[in-house]
Order: structure tokens, then sequence, then C-alpha cells
């Protein structure tokens, strides 16, 4: 769960399977606030459809669903009389589920193949189990608390704790866990600090926000400076180089090269894509870095970037000279990106499914507007009053201002 440093939502990430959890009178961001924020609010229902080939629906079963089913409780069997409640955050990885709930403790549910559940097992669960305590083995006595934020990669999964620290479970291929080795791990591990080698002593600390795609991990700190880890085949780490990284790196700053002097700071928010990352400065200036072969860095070119490169604004061709400033939000999809600014949604990068809302099926290396509903390209209205915005695998999503989600792609 991405949030600004008010404690606001920022976006939520949505992947190929879609996990919702939804306030009982509207798809309201008051249903992705942490613990503390969250209180007095109503109850909310956890929902989930799609894909449901490794259980990751959560109801029991391995049925594919297209219209939403509520999430069974802890422990229970399909038909599930009870179900999924008191949850604050919700990540999605390709094909598992994770809900932190009000209490601090997390649960996950669907393919556990590499342990991304963190149950101490590696067996696929249909309905949710809670995560394990460091430390422990299957079957566990004690399990994760303290947690104010969770994400998920493609096959791991991350946990910031209320003191700053993170954890990390699952696929370990590319170091994407952060504690110095490339082993799986069925139960949680502390990631390491940065500069550290296995077996860590050193451990991250003061964290405020963490986000994962893919096989990478971002984290951003207290001081505003942002940390990365896991795979970097595309530069998607943003440290000027493309190894592999299993215990954090620092962003470099835009325009340096490996090995890099200075670093990336007053970054507000982040976001990671399937190999690309995404993040927000003070002054609301936007930066990318990564895989660049769809646009989806936004820099008028196709080229990788393994340092972070500022996003041009719409209308610009590269060499741009003006670049995209006023930005609320970013989010990043598998491989596009978007963004709300002035409370226009932009979008740029892989589009061949419409994902971008412009009304065509044409790439974009630097931003375009996304059209309003009922338009057909050339748009001559763009969509506006956009409270919140959203990018899956290969789809979009935005709330706007009378609380009706919008959602668009190309058959």
């Amino acid at each position: 769960m991405l949030l600004a440093r008010d404690g606001r939502p920022l976006h939520r990430r949505v992947v190929a399977v879609a996990v919702a959890a939804l306030m009982a009178t509207a798809a309201s961001p008051g249903a992705w606030q942490t613990p503390a924020a969250d209180a007095g609010k109503p109850d909310v229902t956890t929902l989930a459809w799609g894909d449901n080939g490794s259980g990751q629906l959560g109801d029991g079963t391995t049925i594919h669903r297209s219209t939403p089913v509520r999430v069974c409780a802890p422990g229970r069997t399909a038909p599930c009389t009870r179900f999924l409640t008191d949850v604050v955050g919700i990540a999605a990885g390709t094909t598992n589920s994770l809900a932190l709930r009000k209490d601090g403790t997390v649960l996950a549910w669907g393919d556990n193949d590499s342990g991304q559940l963190g149950d101490g097992t590696t067996i696929n669960r249909s309905t949710p189990v809670r995560v394990c305590a460091p430390g422990q083995t299957a079957p566990c006595t004690r399990f994760l608390t303290d947690v104010v934020d969770i994400a998920a990669g493609t096959s791991h999964s991350l946990a910031l704790r209320k003191d700053g620290t993170v954890l990390a479970w699952g696929n370990n291929g590319g170091g994407q866990l952060g504690d110095g080795t490339s082993t799986n791990r069925r139960t949680p591990v502390r990631v390491c600090a940065p500069g550290q080698t296995a077996p860590c002593t050193q451990f991250l600390t003061h964290v405020h926000t963490i986000t994962a795609h893919g096989g990478h991990s971002l984290a951003l700190r207290k001081d505003d400076t942002v940390v990365a880890w896991g795979t970097n085949g595309f530069g998607q780490l943003g440290d000027g180089t493309t190894t592999n990284r299993s215990t954090p790196v620092r962003v470099c700053a835009p325009g340096q090269t490996a090995p890099c002097t200075q670093f990336l700071t007053h970054v507000h928010a982040i976001a990671a894509g399937r190999t690309h990352s995404l993040a927000l400065r003070d002054g609301g200036a936007a930066l990318a870095w990564g895989n660049n072969g769809a646009g989806q860095l936004g820099d008028g070119t196709n080229t990788n970037r393994r340092t972070p490169v500022p996003v041009c604004a719409p209308g610009q061709t590269a060499p741009c000279t003006r670049f995209l400033t006023h930005v609320s939000t970013i989010t990043a999809g598998g491989r596009h990106s978007l963004a709300l600014a002035k409370d226009a949604a932009l979008a740029w990068g892989n589009n061949d499914l419409g994902q971008l809302g412009d009304g065509t099926t044409t790439d974009r290396n630097t931003p375009v507007r996304v059209c309003a509903p009922g338009q057909t390209a050339p748009c001559t209205r763009f969509l506006t009053h956009v409270h919140t915005i959203d990018g899956g695998g290969q789809h979009s999503l935005a709330l706007v201002d009378d609380q009706r989600p919008r959602h668009w792609f190309v058959p």
C-alpha cells in the first residue's frame, strides 16, 4: 500500500489477479488506509475476481470468477460461511494475494511455490493463512505483527513494520528479498541495510513506504531517499548498473553514471512497474528509470535508463525541453505508467490493448491525456475530476469525484 506523507493513499497497483477491499457503501480510497487512519470507519468486505488457478481469489476453490466473490475467513473451507473482515490494506502478486488487517497482522493466499505466502510451506492455499513471524518454521506458533504496509512482486512479498523495518519472503532468485542471498524464504526475513553482505548484521530502517513488482523491490525512506534491490536487467534499480542486487542500493541522482556519487533525494512517492520504476519528487516532478522498450519512462525515447530521467511534458518530443510537473500521483502498470497532474489523468508507454486510454493502440513515449468516456480518437474531451488512478498489468483504472470507478481497455 503506497501512501503520501500526509497518510493519504496514492494509488493501488492492480495486476492480472485483481483483489479489492471495498467500503460497504462505495469504492473509496479509505479502504486502503493504514490501521490508524482507518479507526472509526465502517468495516470492509474483501472481494476478488479473475484467474483462480492457484486459489488466489481466496474463496476456497480454484474456479475462475468473472464477477466478484467474497474472500473466506482464515480456516474456512468452501462453501464458506464466514468471510474476511477487518482489512485495511491489500496487495496482489501474479498468482497470490495479501491482506493487512487492522490488528497489524498479515494474511496470504494463492500460489505458494516459492514460499510467497509466508506460512512456512510451499503449499498453495485457497483461503487465507496467517504469515509467520520471522524465524518460525511450519507449523508456525507465532505470527507476523505490527505491520503498517504490504507489497507484492511477481512471487515475493514485503511488509513494512511500524518501527520502519522491512521484512520479505518468497522467491529470491534475483535477490528481491534483500537479505544478501538468493535463497527462497518460506517465512519473513529482515531486509539488510545498504552495503551489508550475508550474513547481515545491520538491517534496513527508517522506511516510510514500500513497493514491489516483477522481481525488484523499492523503499522510500523517511529522509526522502530511495533504495532498491532485486533484479536489475533493465536498470530498474537505478544504481547505474544492470547488476542484480541482493541487498539495497541507493538510487542515483539524475545525470549520474556508475559508480554514482550523488543520489536521489526529495522524493515524495514511488512506484514499481514490471521492469521499470518511478519516483515523484516533492515539487511534483516525475522521474523514471529501467526498461523503456514501450516508452514507459516517458522521456521521448525507447532507450533503457540505468539512472532516473525526467518524464517529458505532454506534447514534447526528444530531446525534451519541458518536463512533467505538478504531479500529485504516480502509478505503474506492467509496461505503462500513469500520473495525475492538475486533475488531468496522463498515461504513457505500452498501449497495445488501449491501456493508455487515448483512443488508440499506439505506444507513447511521452505522456498523453486520457480521453473522456464516449470519446473516440482524436479525442476532444478528456477525463477530469480524477481522484485516484491505478495501473494494472495491461489495463488502467480511475476513480472520479462522483465516486464511480472508470476503467478502459480494448479487447
